[in-house]
């Protein structure tokens, strides 16, 4: 009993490692990537390693946890009665949230890491209710509950994940439109216009972006590109740039000036939805101030008259 808490507890440690350390991770290997390129500009025959220049959190999925969940799902896929719940595992709502968040994992890796962690959390409340000298029904509480505090956290490490993405591609949705109307007004196809975008910016929805050429180099349609760009990023202002360049094609209006109105139309929605948290703010500061200003407050005002109220009666 104790060697599989053991495991489940080390195997809990290192999913927790990868969740925090990973973005670090990716910095650091971005900083060393531009490094890297600078020096080759200066050395053209250095040639470096190309499993050397991914991220960290792609070496550490290619070298370590890829190959142990791929055993555990031919040992799954092997069997017929474990072949049902693995197909359990890769429903359809789970790879999306999984790619809107961005993360570089197949839904049965994440919901292998997710059941090893939450295991590992139901074995860290064992020990410690064992620790403490707790009795049986104590035991399944504290087991419970770490079951629970790990499904919360992996919960809402996803739902942060896909929000943090949704709101940098807000955010870069402008200056792309910007760049965009710039290409197609100095004579670029949209085509070529999204293949400068591509290469002169970074983020996740110019990752997006690329994969949408890559689909119209292909042989893809620019309507069909176009609409699966919108359901796979799936935030409305995307939505509504799609349907006015699709709309623009079909109509035959001149798309330098969609995409003109459209950047417009973006910034202002993003200053609009500024405008809309600042006036908020003066309601959201009302809790802190009842809480911890007001009640100090008080205690200087009423505090020397309570003072000499009670010596009077005293």
């Amino acid at each position: 009993m104790i060697g599989v808490i053991a495991i489940f507890f080390g195997i809990f440690a290192f999913c927790c490692i990868i969740i925090v350390f990973r973005t670090h991770g990716e910095q650091y290997d971005t900083v060393q990537r531009r490094l890297i390129k600078i020096n080759n500009s200066t050395h053209a025959n250095f040639q470096h390693d190309e499993e050397l220049s991914l991220p960290f959190f792609k070496r550490i999925m290619k070298l370590a946890i890829r190959p142990f969940m791929l055993k555990i799902r031919r040992s799954m896929t092997k069997n017929s009665n474990t072949k049902s719940i693995f197909n359990k595992f890769n429903n359809e709502k789970l790879k999306k949230n999984i790619y809107k968040s961005g993360l570089l994992l197949e839904a049965h890796e994440y919901q292998m890491i997710r059941i090893f962690t939450i295991l590992g959390s139901g074995a860290i409340g064992h020990i410690f209710a064992v620790l403490l000298n707790q009795n049986f029904k104590n035991d399944i509480l504290f087991t419970l509950v770490g079951f629970y505090v790990a499904y919360a956290i992996l919960r809402f490490h996803l739902t942060s994940k896909i929000s943090k993405r949704n709101k940098a591609m807000e955010q870069q949705l402008p200056e792309v439109l910007d760049l965009l109307s710039v290409n197609v007004e100095a004579g670029l196809g949209f085509e070529q216009a999204i293949l400068h975008v591509t290469e002169n910016l970074k983020g996740p929805l110019v990752d997006e972006l690329t994969i949408t050429y890559r689909e119209m180099s292909m042989g893809r349609t620019k309507k069909d590109a176009l609409v699966i760009f919108g359901e796979r990023c799936d935030i409305d202002e995307v939505k509504t740039f799609v349907g006015s360049i699709v709309q623009a094609s079909e109509l035959g209006i001149s798309i330098r000036n969609v995409l003109r109105a459209q950047a417009a139309a973006m910034r202002q929605s993003r200053r609009n939805k500024i405008e809309e948290k600042a006036q908020k703010i003066s309601i959201k500061i009302l809790l802190p101030m009842v809480m911890f200003i007001f009640p100090v407050i008080f205690i200087i005002l009423m505090g020397p008259a309570i003072v000499k109220i009670f010596e009077q009666f005293g």
